[in-house]
Order: C-alpha cells, then structure tokens, then sequence
C-alpha cells in the first residue's frame, strides 16, 4: 500500500513538473541576460546580447546591464566623465518603482531623491559620474 502511494505521489509530482515546463525552467534559469560594455558602441552593436537604450550618453564608458528578457525588467550602471542630467521629473504614479533585479556591482542602498525618467527607465546620479538606471 505505501509503495502505491509513493508511485501515486512521484507521478503527480511528473505531471505537474511537464505541465509547469517554461514555469519550472524559468526557476531553475531565469530568463536574464547580463552584459558588461566598454563603450556605448559596444553595447549597440549587433552582436550585443542586451542594448542600451538610446538616451544614453555617446561618452558613457562601462556600462553593466542586467535584463529579465520575459518580463523586460533591467537595470544598468554607466559612468561618463562629465556628468550632466539625464531625463525628466517622474510621474508620481511610477516614481516610487523599485529597482526590480539586483546585482553584485548594484548598490545595496539608492538615494532615491532625486530619480529622474526618460522612456520608462528611472535613472539616479550618483558616485561622482556614475548612473545607475532600473526599468521596472
């Protein structure tokens, strides 16, 4: 009798992992592509496996990105040697969006006073010339 209820118990636990398939690999491997480029070029070219976005500045140098190719979801870090603002004022509806992935390079703690947004991305300036951005 224990011994039916094991097979019984292992075949629904089959079913179930066939059934979640995408749900069950997406757990064990996330759908998430990271990317590190010594230039914007680099990381517009064909070959790159994950784009920066436009707003991007033509001098930016090092840039990390990280991207969730399911949900879209990303973060970046970029330096430039002469900063300057980049973006607009957020809505209120979105300003209060968190970081969605983390990274070892991503800070653990962000001022988030002074968020700013350009083309769905929320960017915060900090560390001297560094960005670091989050598309939730």
């Amino acid at each position: 009798m224990k011994r039916r209820v094991l097979l019984a118990g292992l075949a629904a636990a089959g079913l179930v992992a066939a059934l979640s398939g995408c749900t069950l690999a997406n757990a064990i491997t996330p759908p998430v592509q990271a990317a590190l480029y010594p230039t914007l070029a680099d990381s517009q070219a064909s070959s790159s496996v994950v784009k920066a976005p436009s707003w991007v500045p033509e001098n930016a140098v090092m840039i990390r990105m990280k991207e969730n190719t399911e949900t879209g979801d990303a973060i970046m870090q970029f330096g430039v040697p002469t900063p300057a603002t980049i973006g607009t004022t957020c809505d209120p509806s979105i300003a209060g969006n968190t970081p969605p992935l983390d990274d070892t390079w991503w800070p653990q703690a962000l001022d988030t006073s002074n968020i700013l947004c350009q083309d769905g991305w929320h960017i915060v300036f900090m560390y001297g010339s560094q960005y670091f951005a989050w598309k939730p």
